[in-house]
């Protein structure tokens, strides 16, 4: 059977604070055990000397022999009592009666009251044992006067022990009861967080909704951090759904377009496959249409698959981390490409070595070259500016430039502009010159120029 926390807390709290109640109640007792004799004795030197005292101020005629009409039974009354003897032994004063009768004092105890301490011992009176203390006394004129004798039943001391233990068994069971009644109020208050907590992901289990959080808790103790990471954390998972979902949605949107684009081909080699298969008495010549159709197409799917394996790449993990320098990469690409449309204009500011792969920024390169040669119009400037940090790649043409409400659209996949820009690529250029940038930590921005023309700025770290 399980126990809940509360009931476990306000337990231990209880034992806890039982344990040292008894351990303190049992210190107690000791030391009244070891004093309480003791302080019977001291009680009753001091009615002794309270009694030879006014003794020796009483006038000689006035010291006959007196019995008051209530006596005290040793066996029935824990009270002190007391005896007077004379000097010749003579009882002249009780307050004491034994078996119905004046008390008999053992010898002992008026020979020991002689001597310069006096007495003090337990005796037998009947069947009582007390504790009697002797003193000697002595009249007004200074003569001996005999002696003075006080007891008590040594049961006032037991008495006084099982009255204090019984007093302390019940403080006992109450510090107990109590302890558990504020265990469990404190531990049910500092609990409290902890069963929110357990009802709040109890709801997000059932319903999935990572917007719930616990009320906050600016305290500084285990519970207000538990309260705050617990939110940190519902925080922490809400963003990962969130960019988990924007994910699948762009793959969605991912594999939607590519078979989109690859229906296309597939369509074309399938129809002229049938062509083919079909008609096997077709003239040379459309048998040699239909195969070049084949092989533009499959060019085609070998051309986008390509394009998405490197798009793949450059969005898994970072590049490896070797010196390159981009401006001779950006010389070798330029010089291929000026070779099928006008030439570029080149400027270099500054050492442009970064570090990265060589191969995914040549690709970068050459992407935004033939974006600019395609679409440009006529040379593009191209331009380097390195300073301390970064390494800045703009290309600049003189073509129509980007539709300004696509300027945020330009680096998606399958991307292509209206008609002014538009070519016969799948639109995943840019896309994979994005991914490449990323890869390197570095960012991309396509803007149009205020006189016409687009700008393609790519800007690195400094390798």
């Amino acid at each position: 059977m399980s126990v809940s926390v509360r009931v476990r807390a306000a337990v231990y709290g209880a034992a806890v604070t039982f344990a040292t109640v008894i351990f303190f109640v049992a210190l107690l007792l000791l030391l009244v055990q070891q004093s309480a004799p003791e302080d019977q004795d001291k009680a009753l030197d001091s009615l002794a000397a309270a009694t030879a005292a006014d003794l020796a101020t009483t006038p000689p005629e006035a010291l006959v022999p007196v019995t008051p009409p209530v006596l005290l039974d040793p066996a029935a009354s824990l009270d002190p009592f007391v005896v007077v003897l004379a000097d010749d032994g003579t009882m002249l004063y009780r307050t004491v009666a034994v078996d119905g009768g004046a008390p008999e004092i053992p010898p002992e105890v008026v020979d020991g009251a002689a001597t310069d301490e006096g007495y003090i011992g337990t005796v037998a009176l009947g069947d009582v044992e007390v504790r009697i203390r002797a003193v000697p006394w002595t009249r007004s004129d200074g003569a001996p006067g005999g002696v003075v004798v006080v007891g008590q039943s040594v049961e006032a001391v037991t008495e006084t022990m099982a009255g204090l233990s019984a007093f302390l068994a019940v403080a006992a069971v109450f510090a107990l009861v109590f302890a558990f009644a504020v265990g469990w109020i404190v531990s049910g208050r500092a609990l409290r967080p902890l069963r929110e907590l357990v009802a709040t992901t109890d709801e997000i289990g059932g319903t999935g909704d990572l917007s719930r959080r616990l009320p906050p808790n600016d305290t500084k103790d285990e519970v207000g951090r538990l309260t705050r990471s617990f939110n940190a954390m519902l925080d922490r998972l809400e963003a990962s759904r969130r960019e988990l979902a924007s994910a699948l949605d762009a793959q969605r949107r991912f594999v939607a377009d590519a078979s989109h684009e690859l229906r296309s081909p597939l369509t074309t080699i399938r129809s002229n496959a049938g062509f083919l298969r079909e008609r096997p008495d077709a003239s040379a010549a459309d048998r040699a249409e239909s195969l070049a159709d084949i092989q533009s197409e499959a060019d085609r799917m070998a051309v986008l698959v390509d394009d998405l394996l490197t798009l793949a790449r450059g969005e898994h993990g970072a590049a490896p981390e070797t010196p390159v320098d981009l401006s001779d990469l950006v010389d070798d690409e330029m010089r291929l490409i000026d070779g099928a449309g006008p030439p570029a204009e080149l400027t270099v500011e500054g050492d442009a070595i970064v570090r990265g792969d060589a191969d995914m920024l040549r690709r970068l390169v050459r992407i935004i070259l033939d974006n600019a040669a395609k679409h440009g119009g006529g040379p593009a400037a191209v331009r380097i500016v390195a300073d301390d940090e970064t390494i800045a790649l703009s290309v600049t043409d003189r073509g129509p430039g980007f539709p300004e409400e696509d300027l945020d659209r330009v680096f998606d996949r399958f991307y292509r502009a209206d008609p002014a820009r538009s070519g016969p690529g799948a639109g995943l250029g840019l896309a994979i010159a994005r991914s490449v940038v990323i890869a390197h930590g570095g960012s991309i921005i396509a803007a149009n120029e205020p006189g016409g023309g687009a700008r393609v700025t790519v800007v690195l770290p400094r390798g």
